[in-house]
Protein backbone atom coordinates (compact mmCIF):
# COMPACT_ATOMS: atom_id res chain seq x y z
CA UNK A 1 0.00 0.00 0.00
CA UNK A 2 2.82 2.36 0.90
CA UNK A 3 4.50 1.59 -2.40
CA UNK A 4 1.38 2.46 -4.36
CA UNK A 5 1.06 5.95 -2.92
CA UNK A 6 4.21 7.39 -4.57
CA UNK A 7 3.15 5.84 -7.90
CA UNK A 8 -0.34 7.35 -7.71
CA UNK A 9 1.15 10.71 -6.72
CA UNK A 10 3.42 10.65 -9.79
CA UNK A 11 0.49 9.83 -12.08
CA UNK A 12 -1.63 12.62 -10.67
CA UNK A 13 1.24 15.06 -10.91
CA UNK A 14 1.89 14.09 -14.52
CA UNK A 15 -1.77 14.57 -15.39
CA UNK A 16 -1.80 18.00 -13.78
CA UNK A 17 1.34 19.17 -15.55
CA UNK A 18 -0.04 17.97 -18.94
CA UNK A 19 -2.87 20.50 -18.67
CA UNK A 20 -2.15 24.20 -18.54
CA UNK A 21 -3.93 26.58 -16.21
CA UNK A 22 -6.48 27.64 -18.85
CA UNK A 23 -8.03 24.20 -18.64
CA UNK A 24 -9.31 25.02 -15.18
CA UNK A 25 -10.67 28.46 -16.03
CA UNK A 26 -14.41 28.65 -16.57
CA UNK A 27 -15.34 31.65 -18.67
CA UNK A 28 -18.88 32.99 -18.51
CA UNK A 29 -21.01 32.53 -21.65
CA UNK A 30 -21.04 35.62 -23.86
CA UNK A 31 -24.53 37.03 -24.11
CA UNK A 32 -25.67 38.24 -27.53
CA UNK A 33 -28.01 41.16 -27.87
CA UNK A 34 -31.37 40.51 -29.49
CA UNK A 35 -30.38 42.59 -32.51
CA UNK A 36 -27.49 40.24 -33.35
CA UNK A 37 -29.43 36.99 -33.06
CA UNK A 38 -30.06 35.16 -36.35
CA UNK A 39 -33.26 33.24 -35.95
CA UNK A 40 -33.84 32.25 -39.57
CA UNK A 41 -31.74 31.86 -42.70
CA UNK A 42 -31.35 35.13 -44.54
CA UNK A 43 -33.39 35.31 -47.73
CA UNK A 44 -31.48 36.24 -50.88
CA UNK A 45 -32.62 39.74 -51.86
CA UNK A 46 -32.71 39.05 -55.60
CA UNK A 47 -33.30 35.77 -57.33
CA UNK A 48 -31.67 35.74 -60.74
CA UNK A 49 -34.15 34.78 -63.39
CA UNK A 50 -35.33 35.56 -66.88
CA UNK A 51 -37.94 38.07 -65.72
CA UNK A 52 -36.44 39.37 -62.48
CA UNK A 53 -36.15 43.15 -62.49
CA UNK A 54 -34.98 45.92 -60.20
CA UNK A 55 -36.89 49.19 -60.32
CA UNK A 56 -34.65 52.27 -60.73
CA UNK A 57 -35.99 55.81 -60.37
CA UNK A 58 -34.40 58.96 -61.82
CA UNK A 59 -35.59 62.50 -61.12
CA UNK A 60 -33.92 65.41 -62.92
CA UNK A 61 -36.19 67.98 -61.28
CA UNK A 62 -38.59 68.05 -64.21
CA UNK A 63 -39.36 64.48 -65.12
CA UNK A 64 -39.53 61.39 -62.90
CA UNK A 65 -38.38 58.28 -64.77
CA UNK A 66 -38.89 54.71 -63.61
CA UNK A 67 -37.00 51.87 -65.31
CA UNK A 68 -37.21 48.14 -64.70
CA UNK A 69 -33.60 46.95 -65.00
CA UNK A 70 -33.17 43.17 -65.51
CA UNK A 71 -31.18 41.34 -62.83
CA UNK A 72 -28.78 39.16 -64.81
CA UNK A 73 -26.73 36.27 -63.49
CA UNK A 74 -24.37 36.58 -66.48
CA UNK A 75 -23.00 39.92 -65.23
CA UNK A 76 -23.92 41.93 -68.32
CA UNK A 77 -23.75 45.69 -68.05
CA UNK A 78 -26.99 47.66 -68.49
CA UNK A 79 -26.84 51.26 -69.70
CA UNK A 80 -29.88 53.43 -68.96
CA UNK A 81 -30.01 56.44 -71.29
CA UNK A 82 -31.87 59.37 -69.73
CA UNK A 83 -31.73 61.64 -72.77
CA UNK A 84 -32.74 61.15 -76.39
CA UNK A 85 -30.58 61.34 -79.47
CA UNK A 86 -27.47 59.54 -78.21
CA UNK A 87 -26.53 57.38 -81.19
CA UNK A 88 -23.61 55.84 -79.30
CA UNK A 89 -25.89 53.78 -77.06
CA UNK A 90 -27.43 50.64 -78.53
CA UNK A 91 -31.07 50.12 -77.63
CA UNK A 92 -33.45 47.19 -77.90
CA UNK A 93 -37.18 47.16 -78.39
CA UNK A 94 -39.26 47.29 -75.18
CA UNK A 95 -39.62 43.73 -73.90
CA UNK A 96 -39.96 41.88 -70.62
CA UNK A 97 -36.98 39.67 -71.43
CA UNK A 98 -33.32 40.24 -72.24
CA UNK A 99 -31.63 38.34 -75.12
CA UNK A 100 -29.35 35.71 -73.55
CA UNK A 101 -25.72 36.16 -74.70
CA UNK A 102 -24.34 33.69 -77.28
CA UNK A 103 -22.35 30.65 -76.14
CA UNK A 104 -19.92 28.31 -77.87
CA UNK A 105 -22.83 26.00 -78.66
CA UNK A 106 -24.33 28.71 -80.89
CA UNK A 107 -21.28 29.00 -83.16
CA UNK A 108 -22.19 26.20 -85.58
CA UNK A 109 -25.86 27.25 -85.69
CA UNK A 110 -24.98 30.83 -86.57
CA UNK A 111 -22.47 29.71 -89.21
CA UNK A 112 -25.06 27.39 -90.78
CA UNK A 113 -27.60 30.22 -90.86
CA UNK A 114 -25.17 32.63 -92.52
CA UNK A 115 -24.00 29.95 -94.98
CA UNK A 116 -27.55 29.77 -96.36
CA UNK A 117 -27.41 33.48 -97.12
CA UNK A 118 -30.28 34.28 -94.77
CA UNK A 119 -30.68 37.81 -93.44
CA UNK A 120 -28.88 38.92 -90.28
CA UNK A 121 -29.66 42.24 -88.64
CA UNK A 122 -26.22 43.24 -87.35
CA UNK A 123 -27.73 46.15 -85.39
CA UNK A 124 -29.93 43.86 -83.32
CA UNK A 125 -28.55 42.47 -80.03
CA UNK A 126 -26.60 39.22 -80.21
CA UNK A 127 -28.53 36.30 -78.82
CA UNK A 128 -28.02 32.66 -77.88
CA UNK A 129 -30.22 30.61 -80.19
CA UNK A 130 -29.97 27.49 -78.02
CA UNK A 131 -30.75 29.27 -74.75
CA UNK A 132 -33.63 31.25 -76.27
CA UNK A 133 -35.07 28.00 -77.65
CA UNK A 134 -34.94 26.34 -74.22
CA UNK A 135 -36.57 29.34 -72.51
CA UNK A 136 -39.25 29.50 -75.21
CA UNK A 137 -40.05 25.81 -74.75
CA UNK A 138 -40.19 26.14 -70.96
CA UNK A 139 -42.63 29.04 -71.20
CA UNK A 140 -44.74 27.13 -73.75
CA UNK A 141 -44.96 24.06 -71.49
CA UNK A 142 -46.03 26.35 -68.63
CA UNK A 143 -48.83 27.74 -70.82
CA UNK A 144 -47.31 31.23 -70.89
CA UNK A 145 -47.53 31.76 -74.66
CA UNK A 146 -46.96 35.51 -74.47
CA UNK A 147 -43.64 35.01 -72.70
CA UNK A 148 -42.69 32.21 -75.09
CA UNK A 149 -43.38 34.56 -78.00
CA UNK A 150 -41.08 37.18 -76.48
CA UNK A 151 -38.24 34.65 -76.25
CA UNK A 152 -38.93 33.72 -79.85
CA UNK A 153 -38.74 37.38 -80.88
CA UNK A 154 -35.30 37.81 -79.26
CA UNK A 155 -33.93 35.49 -81.95
CA UNK A 156 -36.02 36.83 -84.85
CA UNK A 157 -34.89 40.38 -84.13
CA UNK A 158 -31.40 39.41 -85.29
CA UNK A 159 -32.05 36.33 -87.42
CA UNK A 160 -35.22 37.45 -89.17
CA UNK A 161 -35.47 34.49 -91.55
CA UNK A 162 -34.76 31.69 -89.09
CA UNK A 163 -37.26 29.02 -90.23
CA UNK A 164 -37.48 27.22 -86.89
CA UNK A 165 -38.33 30.37 -84.97
CA UNK A 166 -40.67 31.62 -87.70
CA UNK A 167 -42.62 28.38 -87.34
CA UNK A 168 -42.53 28.75 -83.57
CA UNK A 169 -43.84 32.32 -83.83
CA UNK A 170 -46.72 31.17 -86.04
CA UNK A 171 -47.62 28.30 -83.69
CA UNK A 172 -47.59 30.59 -80.66
CA UNK A 173 -49.75 33.16 -82.43
CA UNK A 174 -52.18 30.39 -83.31
CA UNK A 175 -52.35 29.23 -79.67
CA UNK A 176 -53.02 32.85 -78.67
CA UNK A 177 -55.99 32.99 -81.08
CA UNK A 178 -54.27 35.07 -83.81
CA UNK A 179 -55.12 32.75 -86.70
CA UNK A 180 -54.72 35.23 -89.58
CA UNK A 181 -51.32 36.39 -88.34
CA UNK A 182 -50.31 32.78 -87.81
CA UNK A 183 -51.12 31.96 -91.43
CA UNK A 184 -48.97 34.89 -92.64
CA UNK A 185 -46.00 33.77 -90.55
CA UNK A 186 -46.39 30.13 -91.59
CA UNK A 187 -46.31 31.27 -95.22
CA UNK A 188 -43.17 33.32 -94.54
CA UNK A 189 -41.54 30.27 -92.95
CA UNK A 190 -42.48 28.13 -95.97
CA UNK A 191 -40.86 30.68 -98.29
CA UNK A 192 -37.58 30.16 -96.43
CA UNK A 193 -37.76 26.41 -95.86
CA UNK A 194 -40.64 24.12 -96.71
CA UNK A 195 -41.86 21.67 -94.09
CA UNK A 196 -44.55 18.95 -94.65
CA UNK A 197 -46.15 19.51 -91.24
CA UNK A 198 -46.41 23.26 -91.87
CA UNK A 199 -47.92 22.73 -95.35
CA UNK A 200 -50.52 20.40 -93.84
CA UNK A 201 -51.31 22.93 -91.10
CA UNK A 202 -51.63 25.75 -93.63
CA UNK A 203 -54.11 23.76 -95.72
CA UNK A 204 -56.14 23.06 -92.58
CA UNK A 205 -56.20 26.71 -91.54
CA UNK A 206 -57.12 27.92 -95.01
CA UNK A 207 -60.09 25.53 -95.11
CA UNK A 208 -61.29 26.99 -91.83
CA UNK A 209 -61.26 30.56 -93.16
CA UNK A 210 -64.71 31.99 -93.85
Amino acid sequence: MNRLLPALACLLLGACTARNYTYYLIEPTVKKTAALKEEDTLVRPFGYGSTTVMKVRWNDGKVLTEVDVPVLASGQRIVVEHGAGNSGVKTIAPMRVVPPPPTKADGSLIEAYRARGLKVDEEAPEVSITRARDLMQEATKAGNYALALEWCETVLQRYKSHPEFLRARASLLLMMGERDKAIEVYEAAEAVESDPAVRKKLEELRRQQP
